[in-house]
């Protein structure tokens, strides 16, 4: 009886929060920040850079939606002969995503779907741009114009797996 009553009390706090919380305003940004290749892409890339924007509008008052364009740029590792048959001689991507986030207070979590243009080389070993389903997860904290941001991305290319984690700083206006 007692923990259904103290469950029933967390649930109505938690509620009480969110319902009295300032709705969210719609925002854009435009932001820059450091890429850190995981996984298998390591084997391919090094650190590298992003710039990117974002718009959002209110669809709900803790939920926005709107998109997302960044240019996410990576150094190449000269040893690596993988590099050379997926990517080419550099290794880059354009994301295009539809964005939804969702904000309480001064965080926001927010999720990415759409699709990556990357530098890809084709069967005659030709340098040309391709395109594939891409997706980033992520979480932001604003702090008056100023807007942090940490997310994995993810796209596949050929039969790699593309995927990286950006660390972003942005103004938000």
């Amino acid at each position: 009886m007692i923990l259904r009553n103290t469950a029933s009390a967390v649930v109505m706090a938690i509620l009480l929060v969110l319902s009295t919380a300032p709705a969210a305003q719609a925002d854009s940004s435009a932001f820059f920040g450091i890429n850190f290749p995981t996984g298998d892409f390591t084997n391919a890339a090094g650190t590298g850079w992003n710039l990117g924007a974002y718009v959002t509008g209110n669809l709900l008052p803790i939920v926005d939606v709107g998109a997302i364009v960044a240019y996410n740029d990576f150094s190449t590792k000269q040893d690596n002969h993988e590099v050379g048959a997926v990517f080419g001689p550099t290794v880059n991507a354009w994301e295009f995503e539809a964005l939804g986030q969702v904000n309480i207070l001064f965080l926001k979590g927010f999720i990415g779907l759409g699709f990556a243009n990357y530098s890809g080389v084709d069967d005659a070993g030709e340098s040309k741009r391709k395109t594939d389903f891409a997706w980033q997860v992520g979480a932001a904290m604003k702090a008056l114009l100023l807007e942090w941001r940490l997310s994995y991305h993810q796209f596949s290319a050929e039969q790699t797996s593309v995927n990286w984690i950006s660390l972003s700083a942005g103004i938000v206006f």
